[in-house]
């Protein structure tokens, strides 16, 4: 009973279920008193021990019934490939050509014992330390292990075996056996899969976005990204603050240190550390928000604005053709809201960064100064518009510096109506930026550079 919830809890935990170890000890003592006999009673005392809130009551049902039904050999056997078959007599027969235990798995499906497959299968998939599933990659080669443990290797020999001379109902049943085998246990390995790897069956193809290319998330990720990148603000923030602590108190002011300590005759009892004296920084975020380049914007305005401990002061621009500040909206509005609005809303219309600059110089030129930070992202494609370079050069005059953060590959850049060639010597630095990777980079960055 202590492994079975044990590894209860593991999959509840793996579907975003909060199990304490208090509440697991719980569990153990409701399971010890009511027992396994009723599956009703079960489900409902467990449930009232360890799941709390009703979305993960739900989430609760769904892995009692994936956890506790029987998971392997769901299906029925069908009768209609045994028909015509003596089956006494083709396993008499198979018993000469085939080892015990293949036999005894096809002498079971022959016979439509579900019961004995499963517990063979679960057997089997124990010795082969299945448990230690951890990623998609790894179905396969459970499913292999399994399969040979229940003899298909065998049976594939015995097919493929011309000599073998299988009469022709027997061959035809032991091909459907082999069928059979083959998706009973694949389906088997999904639901562990989904039980201790992956409870959504979608995180495998959530990692694979986040480690691609932003650009092609779909829409139905978009929360799981959002929770993401929360978490990893929430680690820049929490580094940077640690290391700004540190950073101020590990500078001995010698003077100071010494005219506080003249009445102690000159013992150390008081220590005087150096302060830096900072000045506050905007940053002022311009976004493309056409196309494509709207699904990185974003992620990094959502960012930005999960950094605002660090990054006090952020300023946001959205622009197609036309710009327009959005900074207000993110003041009234939770992040998320605002981000829908402000692509909806500056999503529309041809790209056209010299306008959009022209537009930017209008609105604020004169609040940019030595301090800020223009941070610019877009693939500089201008639709074949004049890019008006001067432009942004006036405004990195006035700047602390310009970072052009650009989705595409670098060997697109300069290619059809792209005028990143002609922007970038107005640029601090341009780096492409189409993953979470790069992302972090650059924030990391950032916010050394406003310390």
């Amino acid at each position: 009973m202590d492994l079975t919830l044990s590894r209860f809890v593991a999959a509840l935990r793996n579907a975003e279920v909060r199990v304490s170890p208090a509440e697991t000890l719980d569990g153990l003592d409701v399971l010890r008193k009511i027992g396994i006999h009723d599956p009703h009673l079960l489900r409902s005392a467990l449930s009232l021990t360890l799941a709390k809130s009703r979305e993960e009551k739900r989430r609760f049902e769904e892995c009692f019934e994936r956890f506790f039904v029987e998971l392997a050999f769901r299906s029925p056997v069908k009768r209609s490939f045994f028909k015509s078959l003596n089956r006494d007599q083709a396993l008499a027969d198979l018993a000469e050509r085939l080892s015990g235990k293949t036999h005894a798995a096809v002498a079971e499906v022959f016979h439509n014992d579900r019961a004995g497959l499963a517990v063979r299968v679960e057997a089997a998939a124990q010795l082969g330390g299945i448990d230690e599933m951890r990623s998609l990659r790894d179905k396969p080669h459970y499913a292999a292990l399994i399969l040979k443990d229940l003899g298909a290797p065998e049976i594939d020999a015995l097919l493929a075996d011309e000599d073998a001379a299988l009469d022709r109902d027997t061959a035809h049943a032991l091909r459907y056996v082999r069928h059979y085998l083959r998706q009973e246990i694949h389906e088997f390995v999904n639901t562990r899969y989904r039980l201790t790897v992956d409870a959504s069956g979608k995180k495998a193809i959530l990692d694979a976005a986040l480690t691609g290319n932003l650009t092609h998330i779909p829409p139905e990720y978009y929360a799981d990204v959002q929770r993401v990148v929360e978490k990893l603000a929430h680690q820049l923030a929490k580094g940077h603050k640690r290391r700004r602590r540190r950073a101020r108190r590990g500078v001995l002011d010698i003077k100071r240190t010494l005219r506080g300590n003249m009445g102690y005759d000159a013992a150390l009892f008081k220590l005087e550390w150096r302060r830096r004296k900072t000045e506050k920084a905007t940053v002022f975020a311009i976004c493309d928000v056409s196309g494509s380049v709207s699904r990185v914007a974003r992620f990094l305005l959502l960012l930005l604005y999960n950094l605002t401990d660090v990054l006090p002061q952020v300023r946001s621009f959205a622009f197609s053709n036309r710009l327009g500040e959005v900074t207000d909206l993110f003041r009234s509005q939770p992040v998320e809201v605002a981000i829908e609005e402000v692509l909806f809303t500056w999503g529309k219309g041809n790209t056209d960064y010299g306008h959009a600059f022209l537009d930017l110089r209008e609105l604020c030129l004169n609040d940019i100064d030595h301090r800020s930070t223009v941070i610019i992202l877009g693939d500089a494609r201008n639709n074949y518009y004049d890019p008006h370079p001067e432009r942004l050069k006036e405004i990195a005059l006035r700047a602390k510096q310009v970072l052009w953060l650009n989705p595409e590959e670098r060997e697109d850049w300069g290619e059809g109506d792209s005028e990143m060639p002609r922007y970038a010597p107005h640029c601090f630095r341009v780096s492409r930026c189409n993953s979470l990777s790069d992302l972090e980079r650059f924030a990391d960055s950032l916010i050394m550079t406003q310390r």
